[in-house]
């Protein structure tokens, strides 16, 4: 009788297969708006059923609190010591940019602008901006954060949606030597 492989190795399939479907949701959430996908729709995207994705995710709400969610994102652009988060910032955005063709930051923006994306506004600021915040010494830290976060996004922007041709051209180095200080001046100081 063939076996269908070890539990851990079933677990692993199931994990990786709920983040697929999940990647897909976001795209789909933050390029197209929630009114307009379908569970169908991210089932194709995914190359899965549409029965799958029930069967992880319940339903089109259920899926989408989880997709609008920003807690592991947050945990690797914030995972730093302050005197060093502003490169570490711009070096992790920078690797998303590379290794997924995406910026949790940048679907923030196009999301939180569409029907039922106050989810994904919420999420993006309780679980980065204000965390951010927290961490801030000194008066404004609230400003400073969000100061930090848009310049972020605007990078992010001109990189992905935009693709500016300066900014795009510009090795990750550069970008890194040029953008880090400017953020790390709004991390270190109050305004």
């Amino acid at each position: 009788m063939p076996t269908t492989g070890s539990i851990e190795e079933q677990r692993r399939a199931a994990c990786a297969t709920r983040e697929a479907i999940l990647k897909v949701a976001r795209r789909r959430f933050s390029s197209c708006g929630y009114a307009d996908v379908t569970l169908r729709d991210i089932a194709a995207d995914a190359d899965v059923s549409a029965a799958l994705v029930v069967k992880y995710f319940g339903s089109k709400e259920d899926l989408f609190a989880q997709a609008s969610g920003f807690e592991n994102d947050a945990e690797k652009l914030l995972d730093c010591e302050l005197e060093h988060l502003g490169e570490h910032l711009v070096r992790t955005l920078l690797d998303y940019h590379d290794r997924t063709q995406g910026d949790p930051l940048v679907r923030a923006v196009f999301t939180s602008s569409r029907p039922a994306g106050a989810s994904f506004r919420d999420n993006f600021e309780s679980q980065l901006v204000t965390r951010l915040a927290e961490r801030l010494t000194g008066p404004r830290a609230r400003l400073r954060a969000e100061l930090v976060c848009s310049h972020l996004m605007g990078l992010g922007a001109s990189r992905l949606v935009l693709r500016t041709r300066a900014i795009t051209a510009e090795p990750t180095e550069d970008l890194v030597a040029l953008t880090a200080p400017l953020i790390q001046n709004w991390i270190d100081n109050p305004l």
